[in-house]
């Protein structure tokens, strides 16, 4: 999925934020109707039930929808959240990135005087998307994973870990001053 991402709403709210309101929310709107159908399938378990009682299962399994639909949300928006470095020279981070990604096969999908974004396709059926932003004297980094055009909260712990390890070669090679994430 590409993003058309609004650089000057996403530095100033600290998350990747797309150009569009429907793009931003989609996600939201997506996961949101999956829980609705859920909760629907629940609500008339109970209805058929001659006597409408709630047993203990039905509690476990609408415990488990509350806390899955929380943990997907919460997920969700914390995936956008931007990274912030203090960078020493806009140059050589920019010679560095290109460097950095041509060791990975990564498939340069946007690229500005600011902003830079990559396509990862690790081979399963999610794209993952690296966002760098460089402005003022600092590096903006956002990894995503997406599944079917849609955020994957299912990806989260590994595209912290792509996150993170950029992070520590950016760090290793003395681009980065500064970490305030």
């Amino acid at each position: 999925m590409k993003l058309k991402i609004d650089i000057e709403k996403s530095i100033e709210k600290g998350k990747i934020c797309p150009k569009s309101w429907f793009s931003y929310n989609f996600d939201f709107l997506m996961y949101g109707f999956f829980a609705t159908v859920f909760l629907f399938y629940i609500i008339m378990g109970i209805q058929n039930d001659s006597t409408h009682n709630i047993t203990p299962i039905r509690i476990i399994w609408i415990t488990i929808y509350i806390i899955i639909c929380s943990l997907t949300f919460f997920t969700i928006d914390k995936m956008k959240k931007l990274t912030v470095l203090a960078i020493k020279d806009k140059t050589k981070t920019k010679e560095f990135i290109h460097n950095l990604t041509t060791d990975s096969d990564w498939k340069i999908q946007k690229e500005d005087d600011e902003i830079i974004i990559f396509q990862i396709n690790p081979g399963f059926s999610n794209d993952r998307q690296v966002t760098f932003i460089i402005r003022n004297g600092n590096l903006y980094l956002n990894v995503t994973s997406f599944g079917r055009d849609i955020t994957s909260p299912i990806y989260y712990f590994s595209d912290k870990d792509v996150l993170k390890t950029i992070i520590d070669k950016l760090k290793e090679n003395k681009i980065v001053q500064y970490d305030f994430s």
